[in-house]
């Protein structure tokens, strides 16, 4: 590992990973660009540069193997949209019937989930930049400037390929340092909630789960890219931190547990104080860490495990009292924390790293990739949300058309059908917020591009055309605001490119994505797939989730087989509660008298999640303390609890209990922390429906799902 204290110069670029991908698209673009145009003249150029900008849209950091897999299905969506929109040119009623099955065809792509993200918008951009770059409606030049498209998407992708391979160890350390620090946010906002600094409730509670669903989404990015490297010291090393921060996570969604048993007087506040001071340090660490990762240097050195204990001693409570018991078995949860930073610590540090799973099992768990028509299949019919919305999509882009055509300004007629289709999401939640970033977006665009033409530099627009598509891609994901800030930029430099005598159409430009955005708003309302829809489904995949996951976890020493569909069900649950908790968000922008009510999703989500880290606290101490344990009462006792936790997630066979009527407020009285095993009972029972958790989310869930029923 290089020296920490190399100077900055020296040290390797520490950008995450969009903004380098986003600066190889513009570099690889501009390379593009002046090698045409030196080959073929400006004409050429253009036309292979706008396959090439199409293509990019799916070129995002993934390991060498996905990326081909990606674009080459863009490059031939480009392509035949290209020639299809010149060919039909000359007739603009067959032109506006191809931009309706386009807009059809694109969105039902994303019957392949968010992979096809990309790949769903690239029909409509290479529509609007074939209208824009053809200058001629005869077979013959269409020909032409389909082939140089053609070129210039192939160009890209072998580029693409080559940037992805070069950049794969780049790519895979900045993929974990960024799970690595968004564990540490996660364990910042576990701490404000541990000390009562941000209350549990309503927003904090949507903040809370906010946090965990952002770490879920860098952990399975880091997987992708660590598990899915061929292997070698690197891969493993990181595969190890990213093993490492799956259970950390399992560690912090428990931290909360039992909390609320010390009470709240003074030694219990101090004791909560110190408690998320002690989760503040480790996110430090944890900063430390990803630094390292992203410098590559080495990692700060280890520190003392047993620093929490000494600090919850000196919290000054009366001699014999009971919490005591409670706050040892807290520490030594935090120590459990401590443990797992120190084994990212050293999986950093040292050249190499013992994977306890191997490159197969590893495989199991990167994200899918390809074109299976199955997924294609199964939204085939009028109750898919992708289908209504592929529909929706289709008839705003015909609308959006034959207004281009009878608006007083004509000369682009495209850009209204582009804002309709950057503008019309899969809700009206999505839209809503696209609609206000498009508009802010389009307006700081036109700004900016009324300037650069008021500067009369030309030599200066082409670099700022380049800069504009790196940045725009770079914050496609992230923000929104910016990425219609590059492309207004993008749209009014084009024409100035071909011609820099012509001005920038700055007004024309701001009508048309007004007009679109207001077409995409009222779009959502025709043939709407309103939330609880989705929300009916969600919750039945809820309870098989659990269902599954629980009888995984509560094994007594599952074998390696067992112990990797212990991580892949803790992986499906993660993904359903993720699922789950968009589907609540975009609910809370749909029209009220078509809402569920808030409240009872809120506690849905709050009690799962107590659910997840009942299981994961269980799981953690049969993995780490089985020594401390007593195998005869624990099989019977996990045994017990896999019976009635099914029971109590599946379908509802008698009255709901009153919560409040089966609370059990107690903890283990064993002080020396050797026999473990009244604690793991104590979280057995709480697993169970007689327990205040279980029972409480078993009655939210049915409350729910009677709502559901009802609309």
């Amino acid at each position: 590992m290089p020296d920490a204290h190399l100077p900055r110069w020296r040290r390797p670029l520490t950008w995450p990973a969009r903004w380098v991908n986003g600066a190889s698209v513009a570099v690889g673009i501009a390379l593009l660009h002046v090698l045409f145009q030196a080959l073929a003249g400006p004409m050429a150029a253009l036309a292979a540069v706008a396959g090439a900008v199409c293509v990019s849209l799916s070129d995002t950091p993934l390991p060498p193997g996905h990326v081909s897999r990606r674009l080459w299905p863009a490059a031939l969506v480009t392509v035949l949209v290209t020639l299809a929109v010149g060919l039909l040119r000359p007739w603009p009623w067959l032109t506006g019937a191809l931009l309706m099955a386009v807009a059809f065809a694109s969105q039902m792509t994303l019957s392949w989930g968010p992979r096809a993200g990309a790949l769903s918008f690239t029909g409509t951009l290479a529509m609007v930049f074939a209208m824009a770059g053809q200058s001629g409606t005869d077979p013959a030049t269409v020909l032409v400037h389909g082939a140089w498209t053609l070129v210039g998407a192939v160009a890209y992708t072998a580029w693409a390929r080559s940037v992805a391979w070069g950049l794969r160890r780049r790519y895979r350390e900045l993929a974990v340092a960024q799970a690595v620090r968004a564990t540490a946010q996660r364990m910042r906002s576990r701490a404000d909630h541990v000390d009562g600094s941000v209350p549990l409730v309503a927003e904090g509670l949507r903040a809370s789960i906010a946090d965990d669903l952002r770490l879920a989404d860098a952990l399975q990015v880091a997987r992708d890219h660590a598990y899915a490297a061929r292997p070698s010291p690197h891969a493993r090393r990181l595969a190890a931190v990213v093993l490492a921060a799956a259970d950390l996570r399992d560690l912090l969604l428990a931290s909360r547990l039992d909390l609320s048993l010390l009470g709240d007087d003074a030694p219990a506040r101090a004791w909560c104080a110190e408690i998320a001071a002690t989760l503040r340090e480790q996110a430090v660490r944890l900063d430390g860490l990803a630094d390292a990762l992203s410098a590559r240097v080495a990692p700060p050195a280890a520190e003392a495990s047993d620093a929490l204990r000494q600090r919850l001693s000196r919290v000054s409570v009366p001699e014999g009292d009971p919490r005591l018991v409670l706050v040892q078995s807290l520490a030594g949860r935090l120590g459990h924390v401590a443990e797992d930073v120190e084994t990212m610590r050293r999986a950093i540090a040292e050249a190499d790293a013992v994977v306890p799973l191997s490159p197969e099992q590893l495989a199991r768990f990167v994200s899918p990739e390809g074109w299976p028509l199955a997924a294609l299949q199964a939204q085939l019919n009028l109750q898919s949300g992708v289908l209504r919305h592929a529909l929706r999509a289709s008839l705003a882009t015909g609308v959006a058309w034959a207004l281009a055509l009878a608006l007083p300004w004509t000369s682009h007629p495209h850009w209204l059908v582009l804002s309709v289709a950057v503008v019309l999401r899969g809700s009206l939640e999505q839209t809503l917020s696209r609609r206000n970033d498009r508009l802010l977006g389009t307006v700081l665009g036109c700004l900016l591009a009324a300037g650069l033409a008021g500067l009369h530099r030309p030599g200066l627009l082409a670099p700022v055309f380049v800069l504009a598509v790196g940045t725009a891609h770079a914050f496609a994901l992230h923000r929104y605001v910016v990425t219609a800030t590059a492309a207004t930029l993008m749209a009014l430099l084009q024409p100035v490119l071909v011609d820099p005598a012509s001005p920038p159409a700055v007004w024309e430009r701001l009508a048309d994505t007004a007009i679109g955005a207001l077409l995409a708003w009222g779009a959502c309302f025709m043939w709407p797939s309103w939330e609880r829809h989705t929300l009916r489904r969600l919750q039945g995949q809820l309870f098989a989730t659990l269902a599954r996951h629980s009888e995984q976890v509560l094994q007594w020493q599952p074998d390696g087989a067992e112990q990797v569909g212990q991580r892949l069900g803790r992986q499906q649950a993660y993904a359903v509660l993720g699922a789950l908790n968009a589907s609540t968000q975009r609910n809370a922008a749909e029209p009220t008298q078509v809402q569920v009510p808030p409240e009872p999703l809120d506690q849905l989500l709050l009690h799962a999640w107590r659910v997840m880290a009942l299981l994961g606290t269980v799981n953690q101490t049969l993995r780490r303390r089985t020594a401390h344990l007593d195998a005869a009462a624990l099989q019977a006792a996990l045994a017990d609890t896999r019976a009635s936790l099914a029971q109590a997630l599946g379908p509802l066979t008698g009255p709901v209990p009153d919560p409040a009527s089966l609370a059990v407020n107690h903890w283990p009285a064993e002080v020396d922390q050797v026999n473990l095993t009244p604690w793991v009972l104590r979280r057995l029972r709480a697993l169970q429906r007689s327990e205040e958790h279980t029972s409480e989310l078993q009655s939210r869930l049915h409350l729910v799902c009677r709502l559901l029923l009802e609309k």
